[in-house]
């Protein structure tokens, strides 16, 4: 009988996704439309053209030589040359620009005569990316300016400018990026994003698939057509939100690792793997968020509030060693914490399946654990008509 159940719920809950349209946006095209999106604004890869001015109070061959070089850079527009810095703070509040370069008067004279004064940058670290951005290319610049002058300077004394950069040259430090060596913020953001609006989305899903049948006091017509059996309910009305995100997921894994022409570092196996564990993670959290709300709106509240928080706390974009106890203990109740080493080791650090296999286990209690709370509380609802129909 566990096959005519499963195959009964699964036909209504299909039927109905046929019936409305805006069930099957929900569900599908909504999140496919937000990932093309996401990849959309991303598919540059780095920012180019960002427009800063250059208040030049020099006037001299150097000065428009620095300017041509920060021209040059790839990151870097010119879009202003104002007279003076009280002329160019206007366009930085308009957002016309994101930072002022300023070459003092007698730059070059004071350079000559061994007492140079700085080119100072004014960076608007509002916008802290593009600031960081801008400070390397400005920095970049200038050192180039510098270090052609020292060479030149040394050539003098004898065997050619080959000869005088040898002399110069100090102890550096080399610089060897192990992963995303093209510093691509489509691989390093959109490649963050796109798995934690899916994880969002699957939530979402999963809570608006089984919170209707409470809200529309349909709980025993979905119990029937499962001959009464909770796990075949759950099992029929959950296999479309798991078939589509686990599609979505592939396709995601197919952008990244394919399309977009990177190669995975590891093995796709396990990153799919991964994915499909997220997942599952996902519809779990939607069964104990409706399970305990029996309210589809409060279940929704509780994902915005639990899932929405994801990116934020993974250790992404902000490093877990260096949160407040609290925020760090926070980021450690998300499965998108555990999940994202999981991808990025597989993506782009080629990690062993050994240590993708230690890396799952923290994972795998945002599963079992949401299930062994969520299913009694659950089946209790199922058996209390009196608080079905919450809005």
């Amino acid at each position: 009988m566990a096959a005519p159940g499963l195959r009964a719920t699964l036909a209504r809950e299909l039927g109905f996704l046929a019936r409305h349209p805006w069930e099957q946006a929900l569900l599908l095209w909504f999140p496919a439309a937000t990932l093309a999106l996401i990849l959309w604004l991303f598919s540059a890869g780095s920012p180019v053209g960002l427009p800063i001015a250059v208040v030049d109070e020099d006037h001299g061959s150097a000065s428009r030589e620095l300017v041509r070089r920060l021209s040059a850079t790839r990151a870097l527009a010119v879009a202003g040359q104002p007279a003076s810095l009280d002329a160019a703070w206007p366009l930085v509040r308009a957002g016309s620009v994101y930072g002022v370069v300023h070459i003092p008067p007698d730059w070059e004279r004071d350079g000559l005569r061994g007492a140079p004064q700085p080119v100072v940058l004014y960076d608007n670290a509002q916008f802290y990316l593009v600031a960081g951005i801008i400070g390397g290319d400005v920095r970049a610049a200038v050192a180039s300016m510098a270090a052609d002058k020292a060479v030149a300077s040394e050539a003098r004394f004898g065997d050619g400018f080959a000869q005088a950069a040898a002399r110069l040259a100090a102890v550096q430090a080399d610089l060897r990026t192990l992963f995303n060596p093209t510093l691509s913020y489509e691989a390093y953001l959109a490649g963050m994003l796109m798995p934690a609006v899916l994880h969002l989305f699957a939530v979402i899903a999963g809570v608006t698939a089984l919170g209707r049948e409470f809200r529309d006091r349909s709980v025993d017509a979905w119990l029937a057509a499962a001959g009464g059996s909770l796990p075949r309910a759950l099992a029929g009305k959950l296999a479309p939100v798991l078939a589509a995100y686990l599609l979505l997921g592939l396709l995601l894994i197919v952008t990244l690792a394919g399309w977009r022409g990177w190669t995975p570092a590891g093995s796709l196996a396990l990153w799919v793997a991964a994915l499909a564990l997220l997942m599952a993670a996902s519809l779990a959290l939607a069964i104990l968020f409706v399970a305990a709300t029996v309210n589809l709106r409060v279940a929704l509240s509780l994902t915005g509030f639990y899932v929405a928080t994801a990116l934020a706390f993974s250790g992404a974009t902000f490093p877990l060693s260096a949160m407040s106890e609290a925020a760090r203990g926070w980021a450690l109740l998300l499965p998108y914490t555990h999940y994202l080493p999981l991808q990025q080791g597989q993506w782009q650090g080629g990690a062993s399946a050994a240590a993708w296999a230690a890396g799952v286990l923290p994972l795998l209690p945002f599963v079992a654990i949401p299930l062994a709370l969520g299913l009694p509380l659950l089946l209790r609802a199922t058996r209390q008509p009196e608080r079905w129909g919450a809005r």
